[in-house]
């Protein structure tokens, strides 16, 4: 795929993983970060120049759907086995921040954001691990979590583990 940065209208020629949609373009995984491609500078990070999709090969989607009340996110990750590609999706209700930490993933327009907290509600959209530390340790008043895990052929299924509450 042909496509050009929308900040450094650098024109890079590579080949991405597509890991799903977004307001009508795509997320990609570039340099392992979820990053959107599409028409939009306002929405997505990457302008496609020209692009081509090869299929490759099939995965099976499982699903698991996470009940968070009363949860933080540390739990619910501390239950997913980190080796395996798995993706958060879903909202979450929590209580305002407390400090600054939770002020800088903000949505902006020079990157994707799988994880986006406004107004006490933390939104999930193809969200990993790394992405969440600001908000591991806040206590969910309601919301689901929906987990995907992407099996390639062959492989054994998969469930989420007992887990654990750490202290923060």
């Amino acid at each position: 795929m042909g496509r050009s940065d929308y900040l450094v209208l650098e024109l890079i020629a590579c080949c991405y993983p597509v890991v799903g949609r977004w307001k009508n373009g795509l997320i990609v995984l570039h340099q392992g970060q979820a990053r959107a491609v599409g028409k939009s500078e306002a929405q997505h990070n990457l302008y496609p120049v020209r692009g081509r999709l090869i299929q490759g090969e099939p995965l099976k989607v499982v699903a698991e759907r996470v009940t968070m009340s009363g949860h933080t996110l540390r739990w619910l990750v501390s239950r997913i086995d980190q080796n395996r590609p798995y993706y958060l999706l879903g909202e979450v209700e929590m209580p305002e921040g407390r400090g600054p930490a939770l002020t800088g993933r903000l949505d902006r327009v020079d990157t994707y954001n799988p994880a986006s907290y406004r107004g006490g509600i933390l939104r999930l959209h193809y969200a990993r691990a790394s992405e969440l530390g600001p908000w591991l340790d806040l206590v969910a008043v309601r919301g689901e979590v929906v987990v995907q895990f992407w099996l390639k052929p062959g492989e054994a299924a998969v469930m989420l583990g007992a887990g654990e509450e750490r202290e923060a």
